[in-house]
């Protein structure tokens, strides 16, 4: 199995590297590891820059069609529904949007190509595990498009009137929601990903996903607005908490307790998307390895 690091060997008698220890060895070959890493992913991000745009494009397109789509439904129910005005919905996609953006996943389908094309076994050999790999593209793939969308989603607020009711708290308490967010739909996508060492074909689960994310995220509306049985599918799964949760505490639509009440759920299931993912892991290396590759 791929490991976080190969440090070199040492005899029980030599618990240093040349005078350093071997702990601040490893930190420091770590992180060098992963400048040359993060450097290597911006240049390829740079080659790219066309299909990001394109990406972005899509990422805005589909917000703003349901934030039309409700505004005129709020409209014709004489401005409101279900407790959102034309502003709450303006505000609730802003959020949204930023919120998918900076959480967006796509491993699995990656991870799918490597394992079928047999690009995962030379990985495997190298000192850092490939969920490094997949991290670093992910976090500068966001650095390269969201500076791009905030003057767009200050665009859309402003032409649709949008109404934040935004504390303080909700600003501080925003960053770890989103973070735990982007881990959660990060490491949950890597479970999936990892059904790839079984079968080589993945699609039909990943549209699956794509569409549970789609419906019980808070994409198609707001979680409050889903019918009886979606909402009681939404609070007990954990597509909520990928994206809803922290776009309700952007826009201010949680008291501090129903924020921080929503954010232990978002903890809860990145620690089960991790065991789970290292369960899988370890089970499908095993196989991948016993199959030849």
């Amino acid at each position: 199995m791929a490991r976080a690091l190969c440090a070199p060997t040492h005899s029980r008698g030599q618990p240093r590297h040349h005078g350093v220890p071997r702990g601040t060895w490893a930190s420091r070959a770590v992180i060098r590891i992963a400048r040359v890493l993060f450097a290597a992913q911006i240049a390829a991000a740079a080659q790219y820059r066309i299909q990001s745009i394109l990406w972005l494009l899509f990422a805005i397109v589909r917000p703003v069609v349901f934030l039309a789509a409700w505004s005129a439904a709020a409209s014709a129910q004489g401005g409101s529904i279900g407790g959102f005005a034309l502003g709450d919905f303006a505000a609730y996609y802003v959020c949204l949007t930023l919120v998918i953006q900076l959480t967006t996943a796509w491993d699995a389908y990656d991870f799918e190509l490597e394992v079928r094309t047999g690009t995962l076994a030379p990985k495997l050999l190298r000192p850092l595990h490939p969920l490094w790999y997949a991290a670093t593209s992910n976090l500068v793939y966001k650095l390269f498009t969201v500076p791009a969308l905030l003057p767009v989603l200050v665009f859309i607020a402003w032409s649709f009137g949008a109404t934040f009711q935004t504390q303080p708290y909700h600003l501080a308490l925003f960053v770890p929601s989103v973070a735990l967010a982007a881990a959660l739909r990060f490491m949950f996508g890597w479970v999936l990903a990892a059904c790839a060492f079984w079968t080589t074909r993945i699609n039909a689960i990943m549209h699956f996903y794509d569409r549970l994310t789609f419906l019980l995220a808070g994409q198609i509306a707001p979680l409050s607005l889903l019918p009886g049985p979606l909402a009681t599918l939404s609070a007990v799964l954990p597509f909520g908490a990928m994206l809803a949760t922290p776009a309700e505490i952007l826009r201010g639509g949680t008291t501090l307790e129903q924020a921080l009440e929503l954010m232990a759920i978002q903890a809860m299931w990145l620690a089960v998307s991790w065991l789970g993912f290292v369960i899988v892991w370890r089970i499908g290396l095993r196989h991948f390895s016993a199959v030849g590759a």
